[in-house]
């Protein structure tokens, strides 16, 4: 990675403007998403370079719930800025990443002022992984190795498209719910750890 890479990236608003899955709702989450007050002052004690690299899809439901979050961050941190690769037309930053057996998005790489990797977030908090597990557990037709014999397979692709549409919505309630509240807390902790 370097300057010239770097500024191939989208910006958030370039991102936002290319959407075609999760637009409207993108654009709502960056209005109403906010940072604790306590959280902002932290924040902006951390005035070194940091370049925030993500790597996504529009269509990711992860994505809409934390790239909002980061861009919050990145905003009360005077040092952070944010560029927003798309995985499927960046192909070789996708073989970077799977070459470390990162195979999900989001991604949120920190670099240093010289674009060296000084850390990596991947995909939401570890919480949101129970409350997850716990949604799929409560709708086994998610998950295509479970189908509903039962049903045709035309039902329960209906029945799955539907659940994929309802995802976001529910994903939201969590993150209100304190979510948010645990990404920010491991985006600290990850750029604490980077002493920046």
């Amino acid at each position: 990675m370097d300057s010239t890479y770097w500024r191939t990236g989208l910006t958030l608003a370039e991102f936002v403007e290319r959407m075609t899955t999760y637009q409207d709702k993108m654009q709502r989450r960056l209005r109403e998403v906010a940072l604790s007050d306590a959280d902002c002052a932290e924040l902006a004690r951390l005035n070194q370079p940091v370049h925030t690299l993500v790597m996504t899809e529009d269509w990711c439901p992860d994505s809409l719930m934390n790239v909002p979050i980061l861009a919050r961050v990145v905003e009360a941190a005077p040092g952070m800025d944010m560029r927003i690769f798309i995985r499927s037309r960046s192909p070789d930053l996708e073989t970077y990443y799977q070459a470390r057996d990162v195979h999900c998005i989001p991604v949120f790489t920190f670099l240093d002022a010289d674009f060296d990797e000084i850390g990596t977030w991947l995909e939401r908090p570890q919480a949101a992984h129970e409350r997850l597990h716990a949604w799929k557990a409560e709708h086994p037709e998610f998950e295509p190795s479970h189908p509903n014999p039962t049903l045709t397979p035309r039902e329960r692709g209906a029945r799955r498209r539907a659940l994929l549409q309802s995802l976001p919505l529910e994903m939201e309630g969590w993150y209100a719910e304190g979510l948010q509240a645990e990404t920010v807390k491991e985006l600290k902790a990850l750029l604490a750890a980077m002493r920046v």
